[in-house]
């Protein structure tokens, strides 16, 4: 219905311009008039409508500036008249075929702050008196303008009303039917819809840390996934205070998330996800424009993930206090969370400009640990797995998700390509030693892994994640290999 009424208002527009110029052709009396728009960014002059009682006349719609009898004519301000044949030669007036019937042109530039937009030519036999047709010339410019204004306010207008139809349309989408992570997912990507040069992420808490989990795939300049939240940031603002926190960058300060974000500049507004009265995760929107934010815009922002919350809430129902909302028991991200995220970084192109792995990583003595422990001392030991392999403990970006008991799942993100292997032999060196639990007991584990790289190419990612499984196999076959690549 917004298309129909945008298409409505352009025709209206049209009919009226070309009833305006058909009456100043009347008034004036000259045997033709023709109105063109300087369309500067393509270098074209663009006509909008004639009016004549010639029959041997016939216009191109687009005409390059250089190739247009009006180009040494592009930037006048005033009113100017010019003679075929001394100001211009016959040949140039190529809308004429046989003969031409005219020898005088009268050109009506219509400025609009301070450039030219359009010229109006008026075409006769005999020079057009100017000044006793100030009246008429006056009066058509004025017309000009007030249609042009009333239009761009109508088209204004209507834009205004297709992003709230569209918003509303974004609300409607966040269905308490759908799980949690698809619920957060539509959100955020309705938030993108309302930036221009900037990106949305999700931080979480797992791993006993807060860290970036999800980015919408347009984001631009969308920190590492497993990023560690800093205390000294806009996010953690947000999340201490429980209500929106807006910054403008100067300087690169304050930061977004973390010292070690790539790029901060624009303005940012930390939103922090409520369900319930617990603070379970906040959402980061940035722009490198600041005026984006108008009052307007940070409401619709903010009232986004307000919705999602209660969507999530009404399809979870109560949870523990002390429960992460995106993680297991034992603190590594659930396996939809870190499916999309997968997805998202695929989608999005940024694989191709840093590094991304996924893997498995089991401990390999799940029988003996069985054997020797009780129930609660195992579940402890799983929590402490989790919390001791975070990425972040060793400076990597990076998380921990869940994939069954004992076996769980990483993603891990860097701009050098040695990040896996480096990462994975601080995980070896950890296990060298028995797992210190609370309580005095003592576990040694041996931790063996399989993984991938994730590429562009990687359509599937199921068969990417079976790449990853498939190289654990291997790993927990072979006597002597902690970790296969896939």
């Amino acid at each position: 219905m917004a298309i129909k009424r945008e298409q409505k208002a352009l025709r209206e527009f049209k009919e009226i311009l070309r009833d305006v110029v058909r009456l100043l052709c009347k008034a004036t009396g000259a045997k033709m008039v023709h109105l063109h728009w300087v369309n500067r960014s393509r270098a074209q002059f663009v006509l909008e409508t004639h009016s004549t009682s010639l029959s041997n006349v016939m216009f191109r719609d687009r005409v390059p500036v250089e190739e247009h009898f009006l180009n040494q004519w592009v930037d006048i301000d005033q009113i100017r008249q010019i003679e075929v044949g001394k100001d211009l030669a016959e040949e140039e007036l190529s809308h004429y075929h046989d003969q031409l019937p005219v020898r005088h042109l009268m050109l009506v530039p219509f400025v609009n702050q301070g450039e030219t937009v359009a010229i109006t030519v008026l075409e006769s036999e005999e020079p057009l008196p100017a000044a006793e047709m100030e009246i008429e010339l006056s009066a058509y410019r004025n017309a000009l303008l007030n249609i042009l204004n009333t239009y761009l306010e109508l088209t204004d207008l209507l834009e205004n009303q297709i992003e709230w139809e569209e918003y509303e349309e974004g609300l409607d989408s966040l269905s308490d039917r759908l799980h949690k992570v698809e619920i957060l997912s539509r959100a955020i990507g309705e938030m993108q819809k309302l930036l221009t040069a900037g990106g949305v992420v999700v931080l979480a808490r797992g791993m006993e840390t807060w860290s970036t989990v999800l980015a919408t795939k347009e984001a631009l300049d969308a920190p590492l996934v497993g990023l560690m939240l800093d205390e000294k940031s806009v996010a953690r603002e947000a999340l201490q205070n429980g209500k929106p926190e807006f910054a403008i960058h100067f300087n690169r300060s304050p930061k977004r998330i973390s010292t070690d974000e790539g790029s901060t500049e624009g303005a940012t507004l930390a939103i922090p996800l409520l369900i319930g009265d617990r603070r379970q995760a906040v959402a980061v929107v940035y722009d490198r424009n600041p005026l984006i934010f108008k009052e307007s815009v940070k409401h619709r922002l903010v009232n986004l993930l307000r919705v999602a919350g209660q969507a999530i809430r009404i399809h979870t129902g109560e949870s523990r206090v002390d429960q992460d909302f995106l993680a297991s028991e034992f603190g590594s991200f659930i396996p939809e969370l870190w499916e999309k995220t997968l997805e998202l970084e695929r989608d999005s192109g940024r694989i191709s400009e840093r590094h991304t792995w996924f893997g498995f990583i089991t401990v390999d003595n799940v029988r003996e640990l069985r054997a020797a422990h009780r129930l609660e001392t195992l579940q402890r030991l799983q929590k402490k797995l989790v919390t001791s392999m975070n990425p972040a403990r060793f400076g990597y970006a990076g998380f921990i998700g869940f994939h069954t008991d004992y076996i769980y799942t990483f993603i891990l993100q860097s701009e050098r390509p040695d990040s896996v292997e480096s990462w994975l032999d601080r995980l070896s060196d950890m296990v060298t030693r028995p797992v210190a639990l609370s309580g005095g007991e003592q576990v040694q584990v041996r931790l063996k892994s399989g993984f991938t790289r994730v590429t562009e190419d990687d359509n599937d990612l199921h068969r990417m994640t079976g790449r990853a499984k498939t190289a654990l196999s291997e790993a927990v076959r072979s006597d002597q290999a902690e970790r296969v690549e896939g």
